[in-house]
């Protein structure tokens, strides 16, 4: 008989073996949102072709988020959130008006339960045990209404100069943002999962490939070393018959300048699940991508201008010619977008420019954000048939009202988003409540 980890806080909670009722101290735990999002996206030919329209319009609203409790008990912390999404307004008939990002993968509100974890803190440890969170640039939470979140154990271990940190897993609820998957549905291993599990857990197969296949579940750990002006960090994602990723950066600052590189590399490991996922169409091709990147930053108090620059090498050996394979975060490298994240396609020359501030405006403390981002998408991408040349242009602006609320605006203009998109308009502005 199989019991889960939240199964087993649950037994040890009612056995009275962790927590001594009067000295237990409640307090609200999440942060919930008024997300609006108006849209608009003119279609190529082919688009046109496919849609028989030249462009679509909507907007939709929702109010949604995670919210839950939060139980302290000496250094124990018990953590219960659940997640969900609820519309303000009835379901569109038309699927391609209502917002994606918004809802599970049939386009519908829901509600279930994200997390449950137990924490035990000491000196400088702590363990988790349970449904919880976990950032790195390998496995993220990919937030937008609601948020990855993952099933296992995890350790954290931090001090002035050296902080690791690692996860075991076996299961995964998907983000929203899962269903907002650039180029095709199919290729949602490109930093979203396929969707299928926005609003509850499944195992890593059919978050990664949409097939009930056989694994151990994954492993994730992250070292890093910081001096005064230098860091190292190292990261790990091995996957159980799927593959292994590796992430190492490497940073230096020297006043207002600072500097950081990382390469990630990445390959099929155990039965090799991907490769026979896909053999049909690729057969006898390997799992094998690198992505290069590269950083400069200058900072003088609140303003920092910022450069990025990325390759994504082909590789004519390697499924989908290289293209990396990231299925549980966004972010693996420093270039994403608002509503694209390309830089990890083979064969993609990707640069970003950005400016950021941080003000006041009439005593409300602001940051103001600008940035352009563009994506050489060569004809050896290996997910289409041709070179594609994708930008994305931004404007960000958060305003924080009180300690516990905020508001934000965004407006974007994406060119080229896939062979369909010739053009993409976002206006989207929020309103988030902190516990």
């Amino acid at each position: 008989m199989k019991i889960s980890l939240s199964a087993i806080v649950l037994l040890l909670l009612s056995k009275g073996l962790l927590l001594e009722a009067q000295e237990i101290t409640l307090k609200p735990a999440g942060k919930l949102q008024l997300r609006y999002e108006d849209a608009t996206k003119k279609y190529t030919k082919l688009g046109q072709a496919v849609h028989n329209k030249n462009k679509l319009e909507y907007n939709d609203y929702i109010v949604g988020g995670m919210f839950g409790v939060q139980a302290l008990w000496e250094s124990y912390t018990l953590k219960t959130l659940l997640y969900s999404v609820g519309r303000l307004h009835s379901k569109n008939e038309n699927s391609l008006k209502n917002e994606k990002s918004f809802y599970n993968n049939n386009q519908d509100e829901f509600i279930y339960l994200g997390e449950l974890s137990l924490t035990k803190e000491f000196d400088k440890h702590a363990i988790t045990l349970g449904r919880q969170t976990y950032n790195t640039p390998l496995v993220n939470s990919n937030f937008r209404v609601t948020q990855n979140a993952y099933e296992g154990v995890s350790y954290y271990y931090d001090n002035e100069n050296v902080n690791f940190k690692t996860l075991y897993f076996h299961k995964i609820s998907s983000s929203t943002m899962s269903n907002n998957i650039p180029i095709n549905h199919k290729y949602g291993f490109l930093g979203y999962g396929l969707g299928y599990n926005t609003s509850g857990y499944a195992k890593l197969s059919k978050h990664i490939i949409n097939e009930d296949l056989s694994t151990n579940g994954a492993i994730h750990f992250l070292s890093s070393y910081k001096t005064k002006n230098s860091t190292i960090s190292y990261e790990n994602l091995y996957v159980d018959n799927f593959f292994n990723t590796s992430n190492l950066t490497v940073g230096y600052n020297f006043k207002s300048i600072y500097f950081k590189a990382g390469m990630i590399y990445q390959t099929s490991v155990g039965k090799k699940q991907v490769e026979h996922a896909i053999e049909n169409t690729q057969e006898g091709k390997k799992l094998e991508a690198q992505h290069y990147q590269a950083q400069i930053k200058y900072q003088e108090g609140t303003f920092q201008l910022i450069y990025n620059v990325s390759l994504t090498p082909t590789n004519k050996n390697s499924i989908y010619r290289g293209t990396l394979l990231s299925p549980f975060s966004n972010q693996p490298t420093w270039l994403v977008g608002l509503n694209t994240s390309h830089a990890t396609i083979a064969d993609t020359l990707s640069q970003k420019v950005a400016v950021i501030k941080s003000t006041h405006i009439y005593d409300v403390p602001v940051v103001v954000a600008v940035a352009h981002i563009h994506y050489d998408i060569g004809k050896d991408n290996g997910l289409t048939p041709k070179s594609i040349s994708t930008s994305e242009s931004f404007f960000h602006l958060k305003g924080h009202l009180t300690k516990n609320l905020s508001a934000m605006l965004q407006y974007s203009y994406a060119k080229n988003y896939d062979l369909l998109t010739e053009g993409s308009y976002h206006t989207k502005m929020v309103l988030e409540y902190q516990f």
